[in-house]
This record gives C-alpha cells, structure tokens and sequence, in this order.
C-alpha cells in the first residue's frame, strides 16, 4: 500500500501546531553501508555471503537543537552493532558536534540481510566493513547538524496489530523437541511448524502501538519522522541478498510519498519474541520480498494517520540521561565446556549445520565471557514524548511496561540500542525456555536481566521528566 505524495502533503498542512517562544532547529542526512558481494550476512546460525544488494543499506540520523542543547538519534541498517563500535562514535558526534554523549540514540534496525558488526552465530566481522560504519555514523550525524534549519517538532501514537504476533507457542505436551544441548525442559516453542495442530497458544503479548516523532521546516514539509515499531523483522527475502527489510521499504515510502529532503527512520521496538506470521495460519511461500513490502506499506498507512494527529510546536524540552547496569553473565560449567570442546575443539570453525554442533561452538566461545558486564540503558525527552532505549533485543513485555511507567504523552521503547547484549528475555521467558534463552553469544545475561535494565531505563526517563 502506497502513499502518494499529494495525499501526504496535504496531511501535515492540516495538522495542528503550538506556536510557543523559543526556536527549535532540525535537522537530518543519511550514509550509505551497503557491503562489497562477498561479505559475509548476519541473521542466520550458519553463514553465507552477499551475491547481490537488493537495497542500500543505510544509516540515518536526525538532529535537533534547542537553545544550547542537541540531541542525535540514528538507525543503523544492522543486525546489531556492539559498544566498542558505538561507543567510538559518540566520541566523536559528541565532539564534532557539541553536544553531550548522552543525548546521542544509536540502534540497529535488526534487519538480518546485513553484514555482521561482531561475531554472530558463525558469521565474523569484516574489520574494513565495520570501520567504515563507524566512519559513515560519524558522517552523517556531521551532516545533520549542518542541515539544521527551524522547525517544529511532534509526536503522536497509533496501533497496527495486523503485522504482530508473539513467536512463541505453547505446545501439546511431549510435541517439543530436545533443545540443541539434547535437554527436554523447554515449555514453549519458537516459530513452531505452520498450521501444527500441537500448537496449544501463543506465550505471550504483542505490542501494537506505532509511535511518531517529526520534525517539520517552515515549508510544511518533514526534515525528518522517527518511528518505532515493535516487529523484529519481515524477511522472507533471497538469502544471498543484502537488504535493509521492511525498516528500509518503510522508509522509502515516506520519504519519496513527503518529497524534499525528509529523512524517515524506523527504530525497532521491544520485539525479541514477536514477528509477522501467524503459525496457527498457512506461511509465506517464496523468497521474494512480497511480505517486506507489504509490511512496509500496511505500517506506512497508518504512519500517515499518525502524523495527522500530530500537534506540532516550535518549543521543546530536549534531554538526554545514559545509566550503566552491572549484569552478571551465564556461562557454561567445567563439564558443559569439556563437552563442547569433545565435539568441536577448543579453536571450533564456522561451518557447522547440526544445532549441537553450532551450540557447542557458541558454548567455546561464552567460556570466555567475563562473569559480568555493564550495559546501557538511556531516556531521551522531545517535548511530551520520551524515548527509552534497550541494549540488546528485548522481550515485549519490558516496552510495555516502561511505557506503563513513563509518564510522558507518547513514549517509544527502542532495542538494540548504544550496545548488542543479545535477548533479554522476561524472567517468565527464561522459565518457559526456548531459542531465545538458549546460552550463546546471542543469550548470555542473567535470568534477571530484564527487571534490572527495564529499571534503569524508567529511571533515565524520570531524570529527564
């Protein structure tokens, strides 16, 4: 479902706005990631290669300036990118461009048709790719403030519950299979088989808000939307293809349907257990990229109805506040290493198919973890909307429950954001089991992870409140 240019237009021109003292400034530009063919494409356990790029991979980036403040927000078309990276980088917005690190959002998308950024399942960073990222994030952040231009700014909240559905099912007993360290403990099932008359009902929520934050110039026209959208990813795409999924078609959409300069940016919502297909129903078929467009162009169709209803003001409070978490990390026991290392050594390759062998390599790898790490959490404020941001990619429950406690208007919850910690699952989630508490470099917090960091993420949106 398109949007055509006129029906956009026409849309903002009638949307309401406070003129109020004060002056704000906006500002937005985009760098292009796309990867030389031949590298190597996060998302799935087993590696494989770019024969082709569908689509340009990108980051974004949207600035804003208040009196002596700024702020940064910025997607990065990524499966995830790790601190290191992002850390490297707020160095150097924050000191190009004057303003505090902690008002500086860098997430990944989650699209799993890029390169990796760090060491995934069996895929490794390409150290020339990821030094460019971190070169073109700093660039464009650049470019963005010296776009800056006054502005107004909104936001606004809709639904969209016709794309979500939480990925994991419980099961008529003894329908589980053993989970790849061969343990018979899981209670739910992720992505069972279609249609699977085992599947007894989904466990648990959705979240189906679809939340706005736009800048406009004095033209009518948007400089830049950031959305947020609790869906993990589309796919269903070429495996060989480098693609930016349905984050990348979305924007295309809105930025070719306001015409001008308008930079549009999708953030991924709290959706470590939540995708776009209904198991209880038949599956996509094919490996075209249908099922992104469509999910691009139903969720762009309510965007528009969302930035009708947005109210937009030339003044704004803008902030930011960052807080570290100590979290303790799961690894693996005397016995379960020796036995990892008995079936794929001690230096394990990447060209493993059989889950067994694939986890016992992740388990190599988490021995070597350190017993804790501090991760990230943020709180962004624009206005009466407030932004929390996740290190890692978190169950759905968490956004809701940080968009229970904000206290703001509109309130948008980001994953992946300022670091890569893998799933955080609910306590609950680690109860029931299943792929996403799976030990490996992509499940590796502890069990109470997800309490700790939803805490400091309603703490970080207090201090700006």
């Amino acid at each position: 479902m398109g949007l055509s240019r006129r029906a956009f237009v026409s849309t903002l021109a009638a949307a309401p706005y406070v003129r109020a003292a004060g002056v704000l400034r906006a500002g937005a530009a985009t760098a292009n990631i796309s990867p030389a063919l031949g590298t190597s494409l996060a998302g799935f356990m087993t590696d494989r290669t770019a024969a082709d790029v569908h689509d340009e991979l990108l980051v974004r980036c949207a600035a804003l300036e208040s009196g002596s403040t700024r702020l940064l927000l910025a997607t990065i078309d990524s499966c995830m990118v790790p601190r290191a990276v992002l850390d490297r980088a707020r160095a150097r917005i924050a000191q190009e461009n004057s303003m505090e690190p902690a008002c500086i959002l860098m997430s990944s998308t989650h699209s799993h048709s890029a390169p990796p950024a760090m060491h995934l399942f069996q895929s490794l960073a390409d150290e020339k790719y990821v030094a460019m990222l971190e070169q073109r994030l700093g660039d464009a952040a650049k470019m963005a403030f010296r776009r800056l231009r006054p502005a107004r700014v909104g936001a606004a909240a809709g639904r969209e519950p016709t794309l979500v559905f939480n990925r994991r099912y419980f099961m008529r007993e003894g329908s589980i299979p053993a989970d790849p360290f061969g343990r018979k403990s899981d209670k739910v099932l992720m992505n069972p088989p279609a249609q699977s008359p085992n599947i007894v009902r989904p466990a648990g929520p959705v979240d189906p808000e679809h939340a706005l934050i736009a800048a406009m110039g004095d033209d009518g026209k948007p400089i830049w939307v950031y959305g947020n959208y609790a869906l993990h990813y589309a796919g269903f795409n070429p495996a060989d293809h480098a693609s930016a999924d349905y984050f990348g078609a979305w924007a295309r959409r809105l930025e070719s349907a306001a015409g001008g300069e308008c930079v549009a940016l999708l953030s991924n919502g709290c959706s470590a257990n939540v995708n776009g297909i209904d198991f209880t129903r038949a599956t996509p078929a094919g490996r075209d990229y249908a099922v992104i467009e469509r999910t691009a162009g139903t969720l762009a169709a309510e965007s528009l109805r969302v930035l009708k209803r947005i109210r937009f003001s030339d003044s704004a409070a803008l902030g930011g506040a960052m807080e570290e978490v100590e979290l303790s990390t799961r690894r693996p026991s005397a016995d379960e290493l020796a036995g990892a290392v008995k079936l794929v050594g001690a230096a394990p390759a990447n060209n493993y198919r059989e889950r067994p062998l694939i986890y016992a390599r992740e388990t190599v790898f988490v021995a070597k973890y350190p017993t804790a790490v501090h991760a990230p959490v943020q709180g962004l404020r624009i206005g009466d909307a407030a932004i929390g941001a996740f290190p890692g990619e978190t169950f759905v429950e968490l956004g809701l429950q940080v968009k229970k406690a904000s206290g703001f208007a509109t309130t948008l919850t980001v994953s992946i954001a300022n670091d890569a910690c893998g799933y955080i699952p609910t306590a609950e989630g680690f109860e029931l089991g299943g792929y996403e508490t799976w030990r490996a470099k992509t499940s590796y917090l502890e069990v109470h992870a997800a309490e700790k960091l939803a805490s400091g993420v309603v703490r970080t949106l207090a201090r700006v409140g």
